[in-house]
């Protein structure tokens, strides 16, 4: 009895700061009104890097190794085009943090258009590169290049059609290499320039914008924050140093790292 005159009193003071019982005991239970807050170590950040193997690739690697830090890599077999990229291609298949993933032979020879047109070609592009990647069974974990679409669940697709905006239609590619074993990862967060003539964002931007997206921020899967990168911005000094702020500063928080075998 005295622990609910206790809390009828402390309601009544709390309805003079223009807020009610409900409010007060929310807040006591639970940190904020309504829900509880999930703890850092139950979210998961991806890190995913494209277009490599190319300058920067073996940097990324390098660090990866250092941090301890699993990442997941968008391979274009295309780029294997010299005896230094396939001597880095080699270490990303013998690094056990590391997943392998297919983003296509050829990344549409940058004809995206051209390239979404052309189901046949598009599957015929993707299974070259599963050769090159060693990939015999399914799911074949992918990415398309020039585009921002998802479709990892046969229940579940979404088409964003980055950058090309007026491309909202499904191609009719995504859809046979759905059905012949490719499961389809986008990205919720971009690492990268805002221009092609200016430097990578700062790290500390990057790290406010990942903060405040797991905070509650739109995720195409709740807690699972998949973040995309270019290897070849990761090619000076300067630009590593910023991954590294990054992968330590994520670690600070708490967070959890994850290979997309484990979205």
């Amino acid at each position: 009895m005295g622990l609910v005159i206790f809390f009828w009193s402390i309601a009544r003071i709390m309805q003079n700061w223009r807020m009610g019982w409900i409010g007060l005991l929310m807040v006591g239970l639970f940190g904020v009104a309504g829900v509880p807050e999930l703890r850092a170590d139950q979210k998961t950040v991806y890190l995913t890097f494209d277009d490599g193997p190319r300058e920067g690739t073996r940097e990324i690697l390098d660090l990866l190794q250092q941090e301890q830090t699993p990442a997941t890599f968008f391979i274009v077999g295309g780029h294997i085009i010299n005896a230094e990229r396939r001597e880095t291609f080699r270490k990303l298949q013998e690094s056990s943090l590391v997943q392998l993933a297919n983003h296509s032979f050829t990344h549409a020879n940058e004809q995206y258009r051209a390239f979404y047109a052309n189901p046949d070609g598009m599957l015929k592009d993707f299974s070259k590169n599963n050769e090159i990647l060693g990939f015999t069974q399914p799911p074949y974990p992918t990415r398309l290049p020039g585009r921002i679409d998802w479709r990892f669940e046969a229940r579940y697709i979404d088409t964003r059609s980055y950058p090309l905006q007026s491309q909202v239609p499904v191609p009719e590619g995504l859809i046979k290499l759905f059905d012949n074993g490719f499961v389809i990862y986008g990205w919720d967060l971009e690492w990268g320039r805002p221009g092609k003539k200016v430097p990578l964002e700062p790290v500390e931007t990057m790290l406010k914008r990942i903060r405040s997206r797991l905070a509650g921020g739109a995720m195409v899967k709740p807690d699972h924050l998949v973040v995309l990168m270019h290897d070849f911005h990761f090619s000076t000094p300067q630009t590593l140093e910023s991954l590294k702020t990054l992968i330590r500063g994520l670690k600070e928080d708490g967070l959890k790292f994850g290979r997309m075998r484990d979205y």
